[in-house]
């Protein structure tokens, strides 16, 4: 029987907290998951989307956040963009459309990764606790703020959409889900 045609690919884009290691933690899979419908597909990797990658394994929070800083600085630099450019192009193409699944400084890593406006038209976004300076612009573009996240309040200035949650929960959180799953459906549509 042939595989059913894919729609709408799911994928998280956030920081490394370990740096050897993109695969999706088990409160990511879950989650992503949990937004699987018919026509819908989830990437099993986060970025920078090595599916050579081991195993997920947990960091430490001081190693996560210390990782997850230099990745968003160096992302600031302009061979960041060329480095991952082409693995984004290539998530992009994957299927006719990609929700991506933003944490925390993951929308700072998109902005700066400087995508084409024909390639952030194939993507819409949903950022959690964003840590960042700018959002790119795409079709379907929801940010979530936390009430008890002081990381993501102090590191994000622009429009923004309440929820309870600490910078660490999003995904815990049967109201996120809920946005994500209306989010999926209306850019499912917008788009079909």
């Amino acid at each position: 029987m042939p595989a059913a045609p894919v729609y709408l690919q799911l994928a998280f884009l956030t920081g490394q907290s370990d740096p050897a290691h993109c695969a999706l933690s088990p409160l990511q899979r879950a989650f992503g998951q949990a937004l699987q419908a018919p026509g819908r597909r989830l990437h099993p990797c986060n970025f920078p989307y090595d599916m050579a990658t081991a195993a997920h394994r947990p960091a430490p929070l001081l190693s996560a956040s210390w990782h997850n800083s230099r990745h968003y600085l160096r992302s600031r630099h302009s061979g960041f963009a060329q480095a991952h450019g082409a693995a984004m192009h290539d998530l992009l193409h994957a299927a006719p459309h990609t929700l991506l699944l933003v944490g925390s400084c993951g929308l700072e890593l998109l902005a700066n990764l400087r995508l084409p406006p024909a390639l952030m038209q194939r993507c819409s976004v949903l950022a959690y606790g964003p840590v960042a300076r700018s959002a790119p612009a795409a079709p379907h573009l929801e940010i979530l703020v936390g009430r008890q996240d002081w990381v993501s309040r102090l590191g994000w200035r622009g429009a923004r959409r309440w929820v309870d949650s600490g910078h660490m929960d999003y995904l815990r959180q049967p109201a996120v889900l809920a946005i994500a799953r209306e989010l999926a459906g209306r850019i499912e549509q917008a788009h079909g």
